[in-house]
């Protein structure tokens, strides 16, 4: 089975709400291409502390959306 195969057929939807750490870390056991994006809400920079996955989108490469889990707006 091909990675490309592998990155399409199977659901990484699991990979939610697992730290960045562990999401990368399965990928990479797998050997599967990944991107990681951020979000963060407006006016607050993401500082890399208690990162997790809150999405996950896949096309030729996994995406996984993280995001800290404080999200409190000043």
């Amino acid at each position: 089975m091909s990675r490309q195969h592998l990155v399409e057929s199977f659901g990484w939807d699991f990979l939610i709400g697992y730290s960045l750490e562990e999401a990368k870390e399965v990928l990479q056991e797998e050997q599967i291409d990944y991107e990681v994006l951020f979000t963060a809400p407006p006016g607050k920079m993401v500082t890399l502390e208690d990162v997790r996955v809150i999405a996950v989108r896949t096309n030729e490469s996994v995406v996984l959306i993280c995001a800290e889990m404080d999200w409190a707006v000043n």
